[in-house]
């Protein structure tokens, strides 16, 4: 397996100290890992834990640039960078780095 992503170990050091039932995160399109990459690292990192059979949901946060040239907003495909309306390169990411912990459910929810 690759590397382990320090911002996941961080979530799940910090999850570790009151394990929760269920777990939802945020995860970008344009963050450096896809959904099976984070499951993965996830089962990982919590094997032999008391994380271990806690669910994990992911809500995946669709890329939006902006054109720093026409000002347009677009969604870039395959991981383009030029714009689609006047193909300049040079945009401004609105969303899609995102990853980051939106809620837990305790045990006795």
């Amino acid at each position: 397996m690759s590397s382990l992503h320090p911002r996941l170990i961080t979530m799940v050091d910090k999850l570790l100290q009151h394990p929760p039932r269920s777990v939802q995160v945020a995860l970008g399109e344009l963050f450096p890992l896809d959904e099976d990459q984070l499951r993965a690292q996830w089962n990982e990192l919590t094997e032999h834990t008391s994380l271990e059979n806690a669910a994990l949901n992911i809500r995946l946060v669709r890329a939006e640039q902006q054109c720093m040239v026409c000002f347009q907003k677009y969604h870039p495909q395959n991981q383009e960078t030029a714009c689609p309306h006047c193909k300049s390169v040079g945009a401004k990411i609105i969303a899609g780095e995102e990853f980051y912990l939106e809620s837990i459910k305790e045990e006795n929810e």
